[in-house]
């Protein structure tokens, strides 16, 4: 019972950190997405969203599904003192996706144009979107290293790379920009953000040699990392696909400044969204030792005090979201209170979500990525016929509801798979 109560305290401080951390991130986020709102309008908010909500999706295409797979087999090899086996696995799983990375970014700069006219109906973004693509590798690199520095448990240093670090960066330039009242190009917080992702690389070099340092020389992979991938890939897409095609209809039917308006309200929901994924990904190593180790019990504890911590986490934004949804958006300028509504959609759907959160990664922790797969696909599909149904006539309230539905059917039936796995919940 001590060594349970001794790992379970383990846990707890790293979520501390974690969340500590990602807090960080969601205050930098929010700064970056107000201080986008402030200098470059609706319009300016929409061209960036739309263009990062693309290179977003061919990250998770680049990341091949190694990313979760790397998690689960770093952590299951070090609690084995395997370290050779650890190292081979993190630099043939970095090496493949940088690889499929440059591959991505090599076809959207030489057609960027056609893709923003013919595939997302918004030539506007096209000069965006080509910036924006140089990213896509950079991006890769780090949250495969992030992954890494997770199964060694460096959680504060993982979290911080994966996204916080950029976004402070770009925060802070645009804040001298905003003070000085200097002129914004359309393609300036593109370029913005790449020269973040370059920083926080040279950043993540340093800290993955220092936490692979000590470990022994590479041994033969004896495992496969592409063929698991493959379902964490075909999830992933299916995840993010909703978002994605939400954003980009919205754009292509109502214009960049109306999916601005949805986008700044998607950032307010984000700040929820980024509590749940930081409890995943900080999780994820946990699980897949527990699970290894036949320790359900453990999970189960696990999820119970994780759920109710992000319930708690969640009040303060979700009551303000209920009281004062149109002076919420109006901080980010009078334009923005047209998607009040539509915020309060996507917030309030974050907030049910919690109550099913860190089911997935149970999931995939536990080598169930075929059922990950079912579930997504049809999440997508759900996705998709929202969006086609509610985001022409609705506009930016139409993306809200297409992006809800599907998340609450996934978090649901995989809190119901998880429960079938055996592990004691209620």
């Amino acid at each position: 019972m001590k060594v349970k109560n001794a790992h379970l305290r383990g846990v707890r401080g790293q979520m501390v950190v974690g969340f500590g951390v990602k807090g960080l991130g969601a205050a930098t986020s929010f700064l970056f997405t107000w201080l986008l709102a402030r200098t470059a309008g609706a319009a300016g908010v929409g061209t960036f969203g739309t263009s990062l909500t693309t290179v977003q999706m061919c990250v998770i295409l680049s990341l091949l599904g190694l990313d979760a797979i790397l998690v689960r087999s770093v952590s299951v090899h070090l609690s084995m003192e395997r370290t050779g086996s650890a190292r081979a696995a993190a630099r043939h799983a970095i090496q493949m996706g940088t690889a499929a990375g440059f591959a991505l970014t090599t076809i959207i700069v030489i057609f960027h144009w056609q893709i923003a006219v013919d595939v997302i109906g918004s030539p506007a973004i096209a000069k965006s979107l080509m910036v924006l693509s140089l990213v896509i590798p950079i991006m890769v690199y780090c949250r495969l290293v992030s992954t890494v520095l997770r199964g060694v448990r460096w959680i504060g240093l993982s979290q911080f790379i994966d996204g916080p670090l950029t976004t402070s960066i770009g925060s802070l330039v645009l804040a001298v920009v905003l003070l000085l009242g200097l002129p914004v190009s359309a393609v300036f917080p593109s370029q913005l953000y790449l020269l973040g992702w370059i920083v926080t690389a040279v950043v993540a070099t340093y800290l993955y040699r220092r936490a692979v340092r000590s470990w022994q020389p590479r041994e033969p992979l004896n495992e496969s990392l592409l063929r698991p991938g493959f379902f964490i890939l075909v999830a992933n897409a299916n995840n993010l696909f909703t978002d994605w095609f939400a954003t980009i209809l919205l754009a292509a039917t109502h214009g960049p400044a109306e999916a601005g308006l949805f986008r700044v309200g998607y950032q307010v929901a984000a700040i929820l969204k980024l509590f749940s994924a930081t409890s995943e990904t900080i999780l994820q190593p946990v699980f897949a030792v527990a699970y290894q180790a036949g320790d359900l019990q453990r999970i189960g504890r696990i999820l119970r005090l994780t759920i109710l911590g992000l319930l708690l986490a969640s009040m303060p934004l979700a009551i303000a979201v209920l009281v004062a949804p149109v002076w919420i958006m109006r901080v980010f300028g009078a334009q923005f209170t047209a998607g009040a509504t539509a915020m309060q959609i996507m917030v309030l759907g974050q907030v049910f979500s919690l109550v099913f959160a860190s089911s997935g990664s149970v999931l995939t922790m536990a080598s169930r990525e075929r059922l990950t797969v079912v579930l997504t696909t049809i999440s997508a599909v759900i996705g998709t016929v929202l969006a086609l149904l509610f985001i022409p006539p609705y506009g930016a309230l139409g993306a809200a509801i297409a992006i809800l539905g599907p998340l609450l059917f996934l978090r649901v039936t995989s809190m119901l798979a998880v429960l079938r796995l055996g592990v004691p919940i209620l």
